[in-house]
């Protein structure tokens, strides 16, 4: 019997496409124990930047002095931007400055009342010297803040000024190490004002008949300070800071 040709036609087709399917099939099916594509990279872990401590850092006041025994000390003080006293990001600030000066402003003492309605600012002045324990051939007298307002010192070598209230008169420094000031600004309207630390007068000095020298005096005012005017301010010219029993800057307009 003649098989009619469209019928063999038909049949080649459906054999060559049944052909052609497992073909194909066979073809991509992946060999066992390989991967189909790339592997997976595990996520890489997202670190929060850690804050720059000293971005908020207005100046800083560095020089050499002698330790009892002939060798060079190098110290800093570096002045933070002031905050408000009620501030949260000040509160560490506000709670050592309690704990130093409560009862130094006489029948009202200084808690955190007598700060806000004083319109306080609170200024952090951080204090480091190149080697630890070691006692500087003379005290070096602190200054930070105003004559006029309460300020706190805490640290390693730190101690009182004789001879009236510590936290209007004034801090030794005897021995090296690191320790931490902080200066109180004070408004009477109660309204704080970030400018007062500009009427501040900063540095290290020691008593002339010591017989004992500040060296190497430096003084580096940051960018933060160039909205604060303070060349029209007298006393707040760094070349003038350093003259050999001294380096200070701030406020001499009194």
């Amino acid at each position: 019997m003649r098989v009619p040709r469209r019928d063999l036609f038909s049949s080649a087709i459906v054999a060559l496409a049944t052909l052609c399917v497992l073909s194909a099939c066979a073809g991509t099916k992946a060999p066992e124990g390989k991967p189909t594509g790339l592997p997976t990279q595990a996520p890489t872990e997202t670190k929060t930047p850690e804050p720059d401590p000293m971005a908020d850092v207005l100046f800083t006041i560095t020089a050499n002095v002698r330790a009892a025994d002939g060798r060079t000390i190098g110290i800093s003080m570096a002045a933070h931007t002031p905050l408000d006293s009620t501030n949260s990001k000040a509160a560490d600030l506000r709670t050592k400055f309690i704990s130093v000066c409560a009862d130094s402003s006489g029948s009202q003492p200084i808690d955190e009342n007598y700060l806000r309605d004083n319109g306080s600012t609170l200024m952090k002045i951080e204090l480091t010297s190149s080697a630890p324990n070691l006692t500087f051939a003379a005290p070096v007298l602190l200054h930070f803040g105003s004559q006029y307002y309460a300020h706190a010192a805490v640290g390693d070598g730190v101690a009182p000024e004789p001879g009236g209230n510590h936290c209007y008169y004034g801090y030794d420094w005897v021995k090296s190490g690191t320790a931490v000031g902080i200066a109180d600004f004070e408004n009477p309207d109660g309204i704080p004002d970030p400018k007062q630390w500009t009427f501040g007068f900063y540095g290290f000095s020691v008593d002339p008949s010591s017989g004992a020298t500040i060296e190497a005096c430096r003084v580096n005012l940051t960018d933060l300070t160039s909205s604060y005017q303070l060349a029209d301010i007298p006393g707040w010219d760094p070349a003038l800071a350093g003259d050999g029993i001294s380096c200070v800057i701030g406020y001499q307009g009194e």
